[in-house]
């Protein structure tokens, strides 16, 4: 099954968050933030009306790149993570550093 843009296989997503929640040697400030396009978010969550709204989950993906997933939740706040019914996970995000703000506005 072809999935599309920016969904990350399940397993994967799964193998992620894990390695993320697994980990002992971070200590939170190796990744400061995540830039997140709207456009893709919109693109993803808002034409569907049981999206009420969206939670992100810390990942690192196979490469240790630091991620931030996102999926749907619904109006009890469950995740919408269901691939036959087109609910997927979504990596969109890209972490600071890497593209972090020129503007220091956070004394960490």
């Amino acid at each position: 099954m072809e999935l599309p843009k920016h969904a990350v296989a399940l397993k994967d997503a799964q193998r992620w968050i894990q390695n993320w929640q697994t980990r002992t040697d971070i200590t939170g400030t190796e990744i400061k933030a995540h830039m997140i396009p709207p456009k893709d978010v919109s693109d993803i969550f808002t034409n569907d009306p049981n999206v009420m709204n969206l939670r992100g989950y810390n990942a690192i993906n196979d490469d240790k790149e630091f991620k931030f997933l996102m999926v749907g939740v619904d109006i009890l706040g469950d995740d919408m993570v269901d691939y036959e019914k087109g609910y997927y996970i979504y990596d969109m995000t890209t972490p600071c550093p890497s593209v972090c703000s020129r503007v220091q506005w956070l004394d960490l």
